[in-house]
């Protein structure tokens, strides 16, 4: 597997086991840079370990959801999690190969923990998808949250998930999509206050500190 020079040696072994694997796979350091990229990565993404090691995985590949709404970022809520020492499960996502038409890839995370300076690695395991990321209808004033995202919050086997109320799940889905606090509030017709307030609920609710991290819930169990 290709190598960054800063990864920690008591790692390399497991992840000499992954060159092979026909699984692609690509390895993140805690400061959310590539660090490892194996052959089927490659094939599937197209780029070549040169041009991907060094690099954050937002700017090399730009991870979207299906709305196409930007997930991965310089601040990845899957370092925070890590940092943490919380489990990250399986997500979707739609990633922006070299060359051709975004793919969609099921997600999984396999967290590696490391001795100081390195701390944890964070490996990256895809499943191409045949299925398209549903994106949500666009909408410049929404007055409820889609369906879909307020019956999977209500059926949810997370209890978290399930204490949110219908105007919190609507806030949640415009935080993931983007928007900031005045931008809600203009859209719901409520106080930027008001937006302030929910979205504490809102990670009081899903024990989270950040937005970042409720997003990352979000797209976790399928709210937006």
């Amino acid at each position: 597997m290709s190598f960054a020079h800063r990864i920690a040696e008591e790692v390399r072994p497991f992840l000499d086991l992954l060159e092979g694997s026909p699984d692609p796979v690509f390895v993140t350091d805690s400061h959310n840079r590539l660090v490892a990229w194996n052959r089927s990565a490659e094939r599937l993404l197209g780029y070549g370990p040169e041009e991907a090691l060094g690099m954050s995985c937002s700017a090399l590949m730009g991870g979207c959801d299906g709305s196409g709404n930007r997930y991965c970022s310089e601040h990845c809520p899957l370092v925070d999690m890590a940092g943490r020492g919380d489990v990250v499960r399986h997500f979707d996502l739609r990633l922006r190969p070299r060359s051709g038409p975004p793919l969609c890839v099921d997600v999984n995370i396999l967290q590696l923990t490391a001795p100081p300076p390195h701390h944890f690695y964070l490996v990256h395991i895809l499943k191409p998808s045949d299925r398209e990321l549903r994106p949500q209808a666009a909408r410049e004033e929404p007055e409820t949250p889609p369906r879909a995202a307020v019956l999977s919050a209500r059926e949810s086997p997370d209890v978290r998930a399930r204490k949110l109320t219908q105007r919190e799940v609507e806030i949640l889905g415009l935080v993931a999509a983007g928007r900031t606090s005045a931008e809600i509030a203009s859209l719901l017709h409520i106080s930027t206050l008001t937006v302030r307030n929910h979205t504490q609920n809102i990670l009081d609710k899903l024990e989270v500190h950040s937005k970042a991290e409720a997003v990352a819930f979000a797209f976790q169990k399928h709210l937006v």
